[in-house]
């Protein structure tokens, strides 16, 4: 997939430029694999159940990823739902997105707790996931976010998808 959302990690150039990253999650937990402007391998870790996120380098070095969330699915049939008193999204139509049955919001006053975090914008969300495949927001600052998939592969991940290394887990 396709997005801006981590410029201020890898550096990107032009500010705002989309980059390509790949994205595992199961349940709560997340980890996304990228490369910073020289070409050196990360990958952020949200491994769930209430734990810290990590950002973590190709040899295990780790930092630690504060307050890190990465909302990732919404319900499909009310994806304001939980989003705030004044949250409101307007469905766009039925289409097609990275080969899966999507349907188009409009939102906006979601308190940045939208897609990317932001608080206004577009998303397309598979029908039956509520997967983000596509969203064009802004933050509440007016930072422009986007995310595009390419294409979804709902399967099992193997054992240790979303472990921390061992420098995290043997500093506890």
């Amino acid at each position: 997939m396709m997005t801006n959302q981590l410029g201020p990690l890898t550096r990107a150039t032009p500010r705002g430029k989309l980059e390509p990253v790949t994205v595992y999650f199961r349940e709560d937990a997340l980890r996304i694999d990228f490369s910073d402007a020289a070409g050196k391998a990360y990958r952020l870790l949200l491994p769930g159940d209430g734990q810290p996120g990590w950002i973590v380098d190709a040899k295990g070095a780790a930092l630690p990823a504060l307050k890190a969330r990465w909302p990732l699915v919404f319900d499909p049939q009310a994806p304001c739902s939980g989003q705030g008193m004044f949250a409101n999204c307007q469905s766009q139509g039925p289409g097609l997105v990275a080969g899966q049955n999507a349907r188009h919001w409009r939102y906006r006053f979601t308190r940045n707790t939208g897609p990317g975090l932001t608080s206004r914008g577009d998303m397309w969300l598979d029908v039956e996931t509520g997967l983000v495949l596509f969203y064009r927001g802004e933050t509440g600052a007016g930072l422009p976010q986007e995310w595009q998939v390419q294409s979804v592969d709902y399967r099992t991940l193997p054992e240790g998808t979303f472990d921390l290394p061992k420098s995290i887990t043997r500093d506890r």
